[in-house]
C-alpha cells in the first residue's frame, strides 16, 4: 500500500461573500453560542467568526490565516463537553453553511452503501434522509458509478441508516468523525471509525487532502505528505499502545494504520474536515428492547457477562446500566410524571437496559435463551420491561432520559447557592475483565466520601458514566480529585481516559496519565509536521510548545 499522499492546493475565489462577522459588539451579544460549548467551562473569545459556505472557500482562509500566523479554532455544532469548539482568540471558522449531501456510493466486494456528506450536516438530517430516502437533491450528481449507486439504493426495500447511535442527534458529521463519535449501540457496531470511508481535509497552509480508507497505510510507522508547492513531509506514528477498549482519547496510533484513521478522532488540531462518506447498514425487520431489573449490583453485572459471552445464543445491539441512585431518581421522576414503570419492583436495585433483533424463526429460542439468563442472575421476564416496537423504545429512552434530567436540576439547584458547584461526569471505560473491579471502585470510593453520585451507561463496552453531583465548593474540589484518581485507576486496568467524549482543552492532564510525557511529546511531533505554526485549535488535546517552556 503507498504510504504518501499528495495535496490539492487551494483555489483563488472570492472571500468578500463570506460571511465574516468582526464587530465585538455582535460577537459577544448576537453571537454569544458560538463563543461556548456543552461544557460551559471556558469564556470564549474570537477576533472574527466566518462562515464559509465551501471546501473552496475554506482552504484559502485557512491559506491566509497560515501565511499570517493566526490561530484557528474549529466549530461544528458545538454539542461537545471538553471545551473543543471554544475559542480563545483569533479565529472561530464555523462550518454551518457547509451542510449539503453530496453522493451516494455502494462497494460491490463489501456490499456496503455509503453516503457522502459536507461536515456541516448534522446526525439527525442524515438519518432522517436515509431512513426515507429523501435524496432528490442526489439525483444526476457525480460520476455514472455514483448515480448508479444511488439509483440502486432507491430500489432496495430494506430501510438503512447510519448505525452508529450518538445521543446527541444534532452533532454535525464533520464533529463526530474528528471526535470518533460513538453511543449506546457501540457495543454492535463500533465507534464512528468502522464506518469511515472516505474524508476530505484541508490542512493549515490550505491544501486539501482526500484520502479514501485502504488507499494510504503507513509504512515503518510514517506517512509522507507532498504538498502542493512540492514540499514534502513526513508523519511519524505515535509508537504508544493504544487500550483495548472503546476510546476517544489521543490520536490513533498503530504502525500500519490507514491514513484516514490520524485524522478521525483527532479533535482538529491536524485539519479541518469538510466532507465525510459514511457507511449505511440495513434496520432490522423486528427488535426487542428490554428493561431488565434486578435485586442486586452482582446480578446484573453478572447477567452483562453471561449477555455478551461469544456463546451467548442473543447477540445485542447494546447493553445499558442503571445503578441503585439512578433507580431513586427514575422512580421519584416517574412517580411526578405520572408515569408508571411496567414491572420495577420495590425491590429493584439495578436494571440492564438492552435491545436486539431477531426473525420470526428465531424468536422462540431466543425468547427461551433470555428467560433462562434472567433466571440465573435472579430476574425473569415477569419482573422485566420488554417492548417489540420503536413507539415502546421510545418510551424506555424517556425513562432513560429522568436520570440526567434529575441531576442537571439537582446541579441547577445547588449551583444557586454555591457558584463553582457543577456535574463531574466520568468517560472512562476499562477492558472486560476489569469491569467488576472498577465499578467496586467507584462505589466503595465514593461511597467512604459520602458524596452523592449515579452511575449509568454503556456497560456492554465497560464504559459507565459515574456522574458526581456536590454540595457545595469544596465537594467540587473533591469531586476533581476523585476525577483523576478514577482515570489513573482505569489506565492501570488497561483501559482509556476518555472513551467517547474526547480530551478537547478540559482533559488534558487525564491524557498524559495515559500516554505519559513521551506519548504527548509524539502527538506534538504529529502536529508539528502538519501545523508547524501550530494554528489550528490551539488548546485541544495537546499542549502548545509555547505551553511547554
Amino acid at each position: 500500500m503507498a504510504y504518501r499522499i499528495a495535496a490539492i492546493a487551494p483555489t483563488d475565489v472570492d472571500l468578500s461573500r463570506v460571511k465574516t462577522v468582526t464587530d465585538q459588539a455582535q460577537i459577544t451579544d448576537t453571537y454569544a453560542l458560538y463563543l461556548d460549548d456543552e461544557s460551559h467551562s471556558f469564556d470564549g473569545a474570537a477576533d472574527k467568526i466566518v462562515f464559509p459556505t465551501n471546501e473552496a472557500e475554506l482552504a484559502l482562509l485557512m491559506k491566509n490565516a497560515y501565511d499570517s500566523g493566526t490561530p484557528v479554532t474549529i466549530q461544528g455544532g458545538r454539542t461537545g463537553l471538553t471545551g473543543a469548539a471554544v475559542p480563545l482568540g483569533g479565529i472561530a471558522l464555523n462550518l454551518e453553511k457547509m451542510n449539503r449531501l453530496l453522493y451516494m456510493n455502494y462497494s460491490e466486494s463489501s456490499d456496503l452503501y455509503s453516503i457522502g456528506a459536507e461536515a456541516g450536516v448534522t446526525l439527525e438530517d442524515l438519518a432522517r434522509a436515509v431512513s426515507t430516502k429523501s435524496l432528490s437533491a442526489l439525483e444526476g450528481v457525480g460520476t455514472p458509478e455514483k448515480q448508479a449507486a444511488l439509483a440502486r439504493f432507491m430500489r432496495e426495500s430494506a430501510d438503512f441508516t447510519f448505525p452508529v447511535d450518538p445521543t446527541e442527534m444534532s452533532a454535525w458529521l464533520g464533529g463526530i468523525v474528528a471526535c470518533n463519535a460513538s453511543g449506546a449501540r457501540t457495543f454492535k457496531y463500533g465507534a464512528v471509525r468502522n464506518w469511515v470511508m472516505r474524508i476530505r481535509v484541508v490542512l493549515s497552509n490550505g491544501d486539501i487532502l482526500d484520502i479514501r480508507r485502504g488507499e494510504v497505510q503507513a509504512r515503518k510507522g510514517k506517512f509522507v505528505i507532498a504538498h502542493s508547492d512540492g514540499s514534502e513531509v513526513k508523519v511519524t506514528v505515535p509508537s504508544y499502545r493504544m487500550p483495548n477498549t472503546k476510546n476517544a482519547a489521543g490520536l490513533f496510533a498503530e504502525p500500519n494504520m490507514d491514513l484516514i484513521d490520524l485524522f478521525v478522532g483527532s479533535e482538529g488540531i491536524l485539519g479541518v474536515i469538510t466532507e465525510v462518506e459514511l457507511g449505511l447498514t440495513k434496520m432490522p425487520e423486528n427488535i426487542m428492547t428490554v428493561m431488565a431489573f434486578f435485586p442486586s449490583e452482582d446480578d446484573a453485572v453478572n447477567f452483562v457477562y453471561d449477555a455478551r459471552a461469544p456463546e451467548a445464543t442473543i447477540r445485542m445491539d447494546f447493553l445499558e446500566y442503571f445503578d441503585p441512585n439512578a433507580i431513586k431518581m427514575i422512580k421519584e421522576k416517574a412517580s411526578s410524571a405520572g408515569i408508571k414503570v411496567p414491572a420495577m419492583g420495590a425491590d429493584t436495585q439495578a436494571i440492564v437496559f438492552f435491545e436486539f433483533s431477531y426473525n420470526e424463526a428465531q424468536m422462540e429460542e431466543m425468547i427461551m435463551a433470555l428467560e433462562e439468563m434472567l433466571n440465573k442472575h435472579n430476574s425473569s421476564s415477569e419482573s422485566s420491561w420488554a417492548g417489540l416496537d420503536r413507539s415502546e423504545l421510545e418510551k424506555m429512552k424517556a425513562v432513560r432520559h429522568f436520570v440526567p434530567e434529575t441531576i442537571n436540576a439537582l446541579i441547577a439547584q445547588r449551583k444557586a447557592e454555591y457558584h463553582e458547584v457543577h456535574k463531574i461526569g466520568t468517560d472512562m471505560a476499562v477492558p472486560d475483565e476489569a469491569l467488576r473491579d472498577y465499578l467496586k471502585f467507584y462505589r466503595t470510593t465514593l461511597e467512604k466520601q459520602g458524596m452523592d453520585f449515579v452511575v449509568f451507561g454503556h456497560i456492554g463496552n465497560n464504559h459507565l458514566h459515574v456522574n458526581m453531583i456536590p454540595r457545595n465548593n469544596e465537594e467540587v474540589e473533591q469531586g476533581m480529585n476523585n476525577y483523576m484518581l478514577f482515570a489513573k485507576r482505569a489506565v492501570e486496568l488497561g483501559g482509556t481516559v476518555a472513551a467517547e467524549h474526547g480530551i478537547g482543552k478540559l482533559k488534558r492532564a487525564f491524557l498524559e496519565v495515559m500516554y505519559g510525557k513521551q506519548g504527548i511529546s509524539e502527538m506534538q511531533a504529529v502536529k508539528r509536521a502538519l501545523d508547524p505554526k501550530w494554528i489550528l485549535n490551539r488548546g485541544n488535546m495537546i499542549p502548545t510548545p509555547a505551553e511547554m517552556e
